[in-house]
């Protein structure tokens, strides 16, 4: 996924969940609902989660350089795995703590109508950020469909956003039932358990996203489609026969590292010389006419001339390779 756009729904996630946390906790000082406890830690957690998001992203924007040979891309999958570590501990620990304690204490809520205005300007604006995140997600999934993107894509910024809101705005309904319930009744459970579903959806999330990186970090291989794609091209090429070693590795947000093994064509390869070999005197009089020595310098210049033609060709595929798939910044072939 373009940085600019995962850059963007993130950072517009963090200022949206800063205003919404203010109102909430606000909210939760007038009424002492647990479930607006549980919203207003939810969006605290995905305010402060975001924004190791977005730190991901510029941290892994970084040139390569002595150390780090190919780069940085790796931070991005790392504060990631923070995020998801963050919302299990602060989103759903706190909240599901705070939801039980409410149940074995029988804390009764006083919500007013603060609260159900709080919580209808955290949906609009959640619902707002979950449409900005699924427009960039629908933006780059090119010809994939909307679930396979989301399953395969390198980029876990913006699939945190839009879980993480996805979550938020089933958490506003859940708040509002928990909210609506307990002053029909009268009573602090209903409300004590929309905080303990609230906690349990964030659970699942970083749960999902939590194992998402962790096969980022590990080095999980690139998408099957494009490593598909990109042995037929080769497999495509004149002067290969046959492609063999394939290893790939994802490096950063659309960023790929590609090594494979090919047999090259010999009599392509030869065709590469032919001109060379046209005006060599071994080849014009024959080598019977040559001495030993002649015919042994020939034999070195020949096999000379052959490993640079090779060298050239495969300069040749991997340029073409970069520009065919521009996800492949590293690229590295060898002869079998």
């Amino acid at each position: 996924m373009a940085d600019s756009g995962s850059k963007g729904a993130v950072l517009a996630a963090v200022c949206v969940n800063v205003v919404i946390t203010v109102l909430k906790f606000v909210a939760f000082a007038i009424s002492g609902s647990g479930s607006m406890f549980s919203e207003a830690m939810h969006t605290l957690a995905d305010a402060g989660n975001q924004f190791l998001l977005y730190l991901g992203i510029r941290r892994s924007e970084r040139p390569a350089d002595a150390t780090f040979h190919y780069g940085y891309g790796y931070e991005r999958f790392l504060f990631a795995l923070l995020s998801a570590a963050g919302i299990f501990v602060l989103g759903c620990g706190v909240t599901v703590y705070h939801g039980i304690d409410g149940l074995i204490e029988g804390h009764k809520p006083h919500p007013g109508w603060f609260d159900f205005v709080v919580l209808g300007i955290g949906f609009v604006l959640d619902g707002w950020i979950l449409y900005k995140a699924v427009s960039v997600v629908r933006r780059q999934k090119g010809s994939k469909g909307f679930f396979e993107y989301l399953r395969t894509t390198s980029d876990p910024t913006v699939l945190a956003v839009l879980f993480e809101d996805c979550v938020a705005c089933l958490g506003v309904l859940l708040a509002l039932g928990g909210i609506g319930l307990s002053v029909a009744f009268n009573s602090g459970v209903p409300d004590a358990i929309g905080s303990i579903l609230i906690g349990i959806l964030l659970g699942v999330v970083a749960v999902w996203l939590g194992f998402k990186n962790r096969a980022l970090i590990l080095g999980i291989s690139i998408p099957r489609d494009v490593e598909v794609k990109v042995v037929d091209w080769l497999k495509a090429q004149p002067s290969i026969e046959a492609v063999h070693a394939v290893q790939s590795r994802v490096l950063g947000s659309e960023q790929f590292k590609f090594k494979a093994e090919v047999d090259f064509n010999g009599r392509y390869m030869a065709e590469k010389l032919k001109e060379w070999l046209e005006n060599e005197p071994v080849v014009k009089t024959g080598a019977s006419d040559q001495t030993p020595e002649q015919r042994l310098e020939f034999t070195k210049v020949f096999g000379e001339k052959l490993m640079q033609a090779q060298g050239e060709e495969i300069n040749r595929l991997e340029a073409e390779m970069r520009k065919t798939f521009p996800q492949l910044q590293f690229i590295d072939l060898e002869a079998h």
